[in-house]
């Protein structure tokens, strides 16, 4: 009977001590890089659900949020906390639809792009609308890449003033576009 009894009062020990571990599911986790930024990533039911970075000032400078281990919205910060860029996932695994703002919070350009987590790199693809800082389309250019860099395919100017195209041209071959924007 004592064995029992002790075999019981051990079962019972067992499982609340694992109850008390299931509730350290939710945590938030902090880690600072040698670059001088600090990661806070927050955890529930052990799964990631955010994670945001501050630059060495402390500031938030991007956050990106998690469904089952994959992003699926980011969004980047200019210095006074406005939202310089949100991304949200189109379709998965990495295919993103992104809006840039300036600083006014007026939109700079829009369009889809292919994040490539590993890389910490974002190369747009398709077309993108640019926008004068008050707001009127300027131009339209037609992206694509080869996961490593961006090479533009097409142009389209548009005469703000007079309302009209001044330039389409496809470009075939397309050629290398010199810049890449990064998504930290």
């Amino acid at each position: 009977m004592e064995k029992i009894t002790l075999i019981f009062l051990s079962a019972i020990f067992f499982f609340q001590s694992c109850k008390k571990q299931d509730s350290k599911q939710d945590y938030i986790e902090i880690t600072k890089e040698k670059s001088g930024t600090t990661t806070k990533a927050t955890y529930k039911k052990r799964r990631l659900i955010t994670s945001e970075v501050f630059n060495e000032s402390g500031k938030l400078d991007s956050k990106y949020i998690y469904n089952k281990g994959t992003v699926i919205k980011m969004y980047q910060y200019f210095p006074d906390q406005k939202v310089s860029s949100y991304s949200y996932l189109n379709k998965a695994p990495n295919h993103f639809t992104t809006t840039i703002y300036f600083r006014n919070g007026k939109i700079a350009c829009e369009g889809e792009g292919d994040y490539f987590k590993s890389k910490n790199l974002y190369l747009r693809r398709g077309p993108w609308i640019f926008y004068t800082k008050s707001g009127k389309p300027y131009s339209i250019y037609t992206f694509s890449h080869d996961k490593k860099k961006e090479y533009i395919k097409g142009e389209m100017l548009f005469d703000t003033i007079k309302k009209k195209i001044t330039k389409d041209v496809i470009y075939d071959p397309p050629f290398l576009y010199g810049k890449k924007i990064l998504i930290l």
